[in-house]
Parts: C-alpha cells; sequence; structure tokens
C-alpha cells in the first residue's frame, strides 16, 4: 500500500528538519568553543583574550616584527635612550597600578622638546601569546604649579640646557596582559626610537620602611665630598632610613665603585643617570625632578614611606628618637606628605676646636629663624598617593587631583638641618661673638652615640678609616 504525504504535510516536515539540523549546528559549535577555552585552561565563561586582528594598526605591516621580535635584549641596568632634540632621552618604564581601571605605563626622562610620540605596549600571557597596544603617548607641558591636569606628562623648566623633566602616560586596558615593553616612535607603527622594558615592582608586602632618595645626580662632587655622602648616609640611618637610593653621572664613576661595598651588602643602590653637563651650569640642568620622580616610581610599591633629600640635609627629631615616632606623634601621621621647614646651620659657623670630624657634631650654630614651610621645605612622602613630586612639594596626586593635604611638622617637634654656607653670617661681622640672627642648637648631639656608631659600620664595610 502506498503512502504519500500531502504537500502541507511535507513543509511542515522539511521545517521540523531543517530547525533540527541548525539547532545540531549550534549545539556542535559550542562544543567545540568550549572545549579551545578548556583546552586554554580558561573558565568557560571567561572571555577570550583579545587577539591582534589582521585589520589593527601593525599587524601586517614590518613594523610589527621591528616592534615586537627584533628588540635587542635588555640590560640590566636603566639608561637614557635619545628622544626628541636637544640630548635628553627617556630613562625608564614602570607599571602603575594605583589607580583603579586606569592602569598605565610611566615612562621617566628628560627632554629639551616634546614631540608628538605613540606608545607601543608589549605585553605577554601565560600561554606565551604577545599582543601589542598602541596609543597616544599623552604629553602636556606644565609650567606651573596649579595647571596640572591628569594623565599628561609632568614637566618642569630646568634651566641651562632647557631640559625638562617629565612623565610620560601610555594607558593600557583592563584585559592587557602585564606589560614587558614599551616602544616609542614619532609615528603610530613607526620605526622604534627608543624602547625600555616595563618594571612591575607591586608587592603587597612593602620591603623598606624609609626609604631616602638623594634628589639630584652626584653633579659637581670630588672624591672629596665622599666624606660627606657616608655622613649623610650614617645620620638618617639613625633617624630610621633604612634604604638610600642615588644617582651618579658619568663623570662621577669613581666615586660609585668606590661606594659599591655598600650596594653589596643592600643598603645603598646606585643608579647611572646617563645626562652630564658642563660643571658651570646650575644642578636644575640636569634635571633633578627627573631623579626625584624615578626614585618614587622605583619604589612606590617596595617602600612604606620616601624622604627626598640632598646629602648635606637631615630631617631631625627633636622631642622623639626617630621618624616613625615623630610622625606618629605629629598632624602629618595619615597625610600623604609631611613637610620639614629648613633651618639653615651656616658650614663658616663650624667649631674650629672640634675634635670631631662630623659635620653635623662640628655645627651646632643655627639660623634663629625657620623659613615658612613650603619654601625651601624637604617632604618625607607616601608614595602610592603621588603622581608627580617637585623639589620642594607635591606636584600632583594620583588621580590628578591637585594636593591638598600638605601637612608642615610642628617646628617643636622637628625640622630640617641644613648644612650649608650661607652669606651675612660669619664670625667676622660681630666684635662680641654674638652673631644676630643665630642661636645655638646641639639637638644632633643626641644622637652622637649612634652616629658615631654608624659611622664607623659604614666606613668598615668599604673598608676605610675615618
Amino acid at each position: 500500500m502506498k503512502c504519500e504525504l500531502n504537500p502541507k504535510t511535507q513543509l511542515k516536515l522539511f521545517c521540523v528538519l531543517t530547525i533540527s539540523m541548525v539547532g545540531l549546528a549550534l549545539v556542535y559549535m559550542n562544543l567545540q568553543r568550549n572545549s579551545e577555552f578548556l583546552r586554554m585552561g580558561q573558565p568557560i565563561d571567561a572571555p577570550s583574550p583579545r587577539i591582534i586582528p589582521p585589520s589593527e594598526p601593525c599587524h601586517w605591516q614590518k613594523a610589527h616584527t621591528a616592534l615586537m621580535e627584533k628588540l635587542p635584549p635588555f640590560e640590566e641596568e636603566p639608561r637614557i635612550q635619545s628622544f626628541g632634540k636637544g640630548g635628553g632621552g627617556v630613562y625608564s618604564a614602570y607599571l602603575d597600578t594605583r589607580e583603579e581601571q586606569k592602569r598605565a605605563v610611566r615612562i621617566l626622562g628628560a627632554l629639551e622638546e616634546h614631540a608628538e610620540a605613540f606608545c607601543h605596549v608589549i605585553g605577554r600571557y601565560a600561554d606565551g601569546r604577545m599582543e601589542m597596544h598602541v596609543v597616544k603617548a599623552q604629553m602636556q607641558v606644565t609650567h606651573r604649579r596649579r595647571t596640572i591636569r591628569a594623565t599628561t606628562v609632568r614637566v618642569f623648566t630646568c634651566r641651562g640646557r632647557q631640559l625638562y623633566s617629565f612623565i610620560v602616560s601610555c594607558h593600557i586596558e583592563e584585559y592587557f596582559p602585564i606589560p614587558l615593553r614599551v616602544v616609542l616612535s614619532y609615528e603610530r607603527c613607526g620605526d622604534p626610537i627608543a624602547t625600555l622594558p616595563v618594571s612591575n615592582t607591586f608587592t603587597p608586602f612593602p620591603k623598606y620602611n624609609f626609604t631616602v632618595c638623594l634628589h639630584q645626580p652626584l653633579f659637581e662632587i670630588t672624591m672629596d665630598s665622599v666624606p660627606r655622602i657616608l655622613e649623610w648616609i650614617a645620620v638618617n640611618r639613625v633617624f630610621g632610613g633604612d634604604h638610600f637610593v642615588m644617582y651618579s653621572l658619568p663623570s662621577t664613576q669613581m666615586i660609585h665603585d668606590y661606594l659599591q661595598p655598600l650596594v653589596d651588602t643592600g643598603l645603598l643602590e646606585i643608579h647611572v643617570w646617563g645626562i652630564d653637563v658642563p660643571g658651570n651650569v646650575t644642578e636644575d640642568s640636569h634635571c633633578q625632578k627627573s631623579i626625584i620622580n624615578e626614585c618614587i616610581y622605583r619604589h612606590m610599591y617596595t617602600s612604606n614611606r620616601i624622604a627626598l633629600l640632598d646629602f648635606d640635609e637631615f630631617p631631625t627629631p627633636h622631642t622623639t628618637e626617630n621618624w616613625s615616632e615623630l610622625l606618629s606623634v605629629s598632624p602629618c601621621a595619615n597625610s600623604t606628605a609631611a613637610y620639614f621647614r629648613n633651618v639653615y646651620f651656616p658650614l663658616q659657623l663650624t667649631n674650629k676646636t672640634s675634635n670631631h670630624k662630623l659635620t653635623v657634631l662640628q655645627n651646632t650654630q643655627r639660623v634663629s629663624e625657620a623659613i615658612p614651610c613650603h619654601k625651601h621645605s624637604k617632604l618625607i612622602i607616601n608614595p602610592r598617593n603621588i603622581l608627580a613630586c617637585t623639589t620642594h612639594f607635591v606636584f600632583s596626586l594620583v588621580g590628578g587631583a591637585p594636593p591638598t593635604e600638605e601637612c608642615c611638622v610642628p617646628e617643636n617637634l622637628g625640622f630640617l638641618h641644613h648644612y650649608r654656607f650661607i652669606s651675612n653670617y660669619d664670625h667676622g661681622n660681630s666684635t662680641s661673638g654674638v652673631i644676630p640672627g643665630i642661636k645655638e642648637d646641639s639637638r644632633m648631639w643626641n644622637f652622637s652615640k649612634k652616629i658615631k656608631e654608624n659611622v664607623n659600620a659604614i666606613y668598615q664595610t668599604i673598608h676605610r678609616n675615618l
């Protein structure tokens, strides 16, 4: 008996079969997708890391090979790489994750001019795949303190060679893997001009309590200045400094070598800042603010606090024994920055009859009036809140907001002992032996025993005699 289906029934059957086949195809594709995710060791619901499509800049160009595969190996130490005009360049790069959902690579250096530039940030996934993120470098020249904006280059005028201290921000997406290096060029996917390894220094447990940064390179320094440097380390170590960072110039390599035993112990860290200038040019021409911010970014995670000082400066507690105790009893305990008022101890008033060879113990006469806070003050900062800093004040905070909590340490609790030659203060100006505007301050003698012990220990470490 022959069975025939009417046309209407045939159409229904055809539709059912078609829908079934489409459903099976979708199930198969989903199984393939899940299998691929499982093979890659990722959760099934996790978004797939973005792979550079052929249409994305740099992928099929020769620049892709140059940017991602043909770069030279990096040296252990950062170095100035020429970028822009005028003999300046870029020095180091750090991954900054302090601001949520706004990760960035920050590049430190010194330039004479600022051309438009592009960042080519390169990262690697756990499975070995590489990815490149291209973004315009955000730059802005800023000469005044309160005109700063977020995600820009921080620039401070330097005299002499007109180099500028700056921070370049290269922003990266949240999905992007940990950056390995960043390549700068003048054009998107252009020829590489400078390439820097990106340092990821993040740690939830800081290694140091107080890192002390010498806030400018060792300019115009000879071996005769080494005892002052060693004294600077020894005295600030008494107050709580447990790690010291300085930058040597190519012309001061001999001092670097002399201090190498302290580097070997981990107490001291020295990096070569490869921009040297003639001796008759001011220290600002070395762009000391580049050094300040380089040290901050280097230790923004590894140190609880950072003191930014010159080697003739000592933030000295006057009612407590160290910086930790001083800050804890001061209004600045929870502030981003604690400002120490500057008080000069004129070197021309040194006690020539003293048997002590240490400047801080020989000089007990100070200028009577402290300089008002924020003028020539020096800082101890919380680096996790600082975006950019200059010699005497915080320039901008993480998030781009201008600093509002500029806490000055009360003078009775402590202030900056600053030992240098000051005009108009001389014994020869007084027939009575009393110099107007000068008074005795022997506070440093309260620490004399610890100071001498630290000095002796440091000289033993470098195998020298005091």
